[in-house]
């Protein structure tokens, strides 16, 4: 997976969870949509379902580990296709409510109690400005 960032710098604060459906802008993929499967903040990229898919050539391998019957196992070969992490500046977030590709703003739960002052995500188009959260 992509490196850990390098002393000195610093993991830029993402706006895009685990679990959010986002919608990609740019590259080969625009236009689809699919959900955050792993976020890397340390590197801005998140790793959407079935998106940026590529091709990994991987040869046949036996693994060191012995199944119960004392067999050892032999892992598979051949074109093996996964997702790969995209830069976050290249996917939007999806409204669950308008289902329209939004930026991020931020907004407060007013009153006292446990969630008061607690930040929580919500919609930039001004006819919703609903929560995604």
């Amino acid at each position: 997976m992509p490196a850990k960032y390098k002393p000195g710098e610093y993991a830029v604060k993402l706006r895009i969870k685990r679990g959010d459906e986002v919608q990609v802008i740019a590259g080969k993929d625009r236009g689809k949509r699919g959900r955050v499967l792993h976020a890397y903040p340390q590197v801005n990229k998140v790793l959407v379902e079935g998106l940026n898919i590529i091709v990994k050539h991987q040869k046949a391998q036996q693994s060191g580990r012995t199944s119960r019957s004392g067999v050892q196992q032999l892992q598979e070969g051949g074109r093996i296709e996964k997702p790969a992490p995209l830069f976050a500046a290249k996917v939007m977030i999806v409204c669950p409510q308008c289902q329209r590709p939004t930026r991020v703003g931020y907004a407060y739960h007013p009153g006292e109690g446990k969630l008061a002052h607690r930040k929580y995500r919500v919609c930039k188009h001004p006819d919703c400005a609903k929560p995604l959260d």
